[in-house]
């Protein structure tokens, strides 16, 4: 099989199927034995020639990759399994059941989702401190429509931008001071480079030092089995920072 998302890929080795990768994205380096597997270029534009040479019985990909990407596989004979965007926690453990049933190891999935759901913590504070996500440089962050924001609410924050009805989008540094965050998650970029930034200084954020640059990037950037752990650290630090 091949798979061209690195959560995906991620996934298939948890499930214990990884010897049966023929090929995965550039971007998937977790865990470590994947890096050993054929790369099949940028999982937004894949070499679609390399990923058909490579005979798989099935090729996992998602709605980043778009239609296009779909029908120039597919209509090279592969069978191709598109998986909907993830945007909850929940949905995560819905890609883990749909991708283990696809490989017909169903009871392996169901024993990985629940494991994974009951990691993440179960009782919400009754007052979850605003927290700003910059998810790249230039202020991209994520709105309500996002799995890490709702990784933040399982982790006990509350996302500033979580009323926004998208995923992704670039936020101006005006409308983040105005939001007065209470801890900031980068996922790009230093404390100090934040902290240097106009005004920063006057955010209860950075007054209160719940600037967050310990947790995993990746890890908390990908809708797979490892953004459950970080939920978990992402919550035992906001109980430190309080």
């Amino acid at each position: 099989m091949v798979s061209l998302m690195p959560s995906y890929t991620e996934i298939i080795f948890e499930l214990g199927a990884g010897a049966d990768l023929v090929g995965v994205s550039n971007f998937c380096n977790w865990p470590p034995a994947a890096l050993k597997v054929e790369k099949t270029g940028d999982y937004l534009r894949p070499n679609v020639e390399k990923v058909y040479s490579l005979k798989p019985d099935v090729v996992f990909t998602g709605a980043w990759a778009g239609p296009s990407t779909v029908r120039q596989l597919a209509s090279l004979g592969l069978k191709v399994v598109s998986l909907p965007e993830e945007k909850s926690a929940a949905d995560i453990l819905n890609t883990v059941r749909l991708i283990a049933a696809e490989l017909g190891l169903k009871k392996e999935g169901e024993r990985l989702a629940k494991r994974l759901g009951a990691q993440a913590p179960r009782k919400a504070p009754e007052k979850p401190l605003k927290v700003y996500i910059e998810a790249d440089a230039g202020g991209w962050t994520t709105g309500g429509l996002s799995f890490i924001s709702d990784a933040v609410r399982l982790a006990g924050g509350r996302n500033i931008f979580g009323g926004e009805k998208r995923g992704y989008f670039q936020a101006s540094w005006e409308e983040t001071l105005l939001l007065d965050p209470e801890a900031v998650i980068l996922l790009a970029g230093t404390a100090e480079e934040f902290a240097a930034r106009p005004m920063a200084k006057d955010l209860a954020a950075v007054k209160a030092g719940r600037v967050i640059t310990t947790l995993d990037r990746d890890a908390f950037s990908r809708p797979g089995p490892r953004l459950f752990s970080e939920i978990e650290r992402l919550r035992k630090i906001l109980d430190e920072k309080k």
